[in-house]
C-alpha cells in the first residue's frame, strides 16, 4: 500500500467514525445515521467503510472509504429538499473526492424510494471532477432484516473510462 493510500485510510477511518459517532443529533431514528461496510470492486476487489449522521432538519454528513488497489475517499454532505418524485423525496449531494492519483469535488442529486416496508432504493447521479471529471450514476437497494440491519447493494455507472462500481455489505441504522 502506497504511502498517499495508507494516509488516506486512516484519514478516512478516523472521519467516517467521527461522522457516525460524533455528531448525531435531531433525527435520532433517521434513516440517514449509520455505518456500513463489506465487498467493494471498483477496477480490483477490496473493502469499503461508509457512514453518515443527519445533523439538523435537512442537512446530513457522508463519509466514504475504499480501499481497492488504490484508495478511495470521498466526504460530503447531503441536502434534503422538500421537493419530491411521486413518492421518492429529492435530495442534493456535494463533496470532496480523493481517488488516490486525483482529487476533486463531486455534486450530485439523487431519490429515495422506499419500495414496501422491508426494501428500500437509492438513485443518485453526480459529476465527480477528479480523473479529469466524469459521471456517475449509482443505484442501490438495502433490505431490512430488521428496524436497524440491512443487506445492502448498490452498482455505479460512470463514464469518461471510468470504472464501474459494485458493492455489497452490511448497514446498520441508530
Amino acid at each position: 500500500m502506497k504511502s498517499k493510500s495508507v494516509k488516506n485510510l486512516v484519514v478516512g477511518v478516523a472521519a467516517t467514525a467521527a461522522l457516525t459517532f460524533g455528531a448525531v443529533s435531531t433525527a435520532a431514528a433517521s434513516q440517514w445515521n449509520s455505518i456500513g461496510g463489506g465487498y467493494y470492486d471498483f477496477g480490483d476487489n477490496g473493502f469499503y467503510l461508509e457512514g453518515s449522521a443527519h445533523i439538523a432538519d435537512q442537512v446530513v454528513l457522508t463519509g466514504e472509504l475504499g480501499d481497492t488497489y488504490d484508495t478511495i475517499f470521498r466526504l460530503g454532505g447531503v441536502f434534503l429538499t422538500t421537493a419530491a418524485i411521486g413518492d421518492a423525496p429529492l435530495f442534493i449531494s456535494g463533496g470532496y473526492s480523493d481517488y488516490s492519483v486525483d482529487d476533486g469535488l463531486y455534486f450530485g442529486a439523487g431519490v429515495t424510494y422506499a419500495f414496501d416496508e422491508r426494501l428500500d432504493g437509492k438513485f443518485e447521479l453526480v459529476h465527480d471532477t477528479a480523473l479529469d471529471g466524469f459521471f456517475r450514476f449509482r443505484s442501490g437497494v438495502a433490505y431490512k432484516l430488521d428496524d436497524n440491519l440491512s443487506v445492502t447493494t448498490s452498482y455505479s455507472l460512470n463514464n469518461r473510462g471510468v470504472r464501474n462500481e459494485f458493492r455489497i455489505g452490511v448497514s446498520y441504522r441508530f
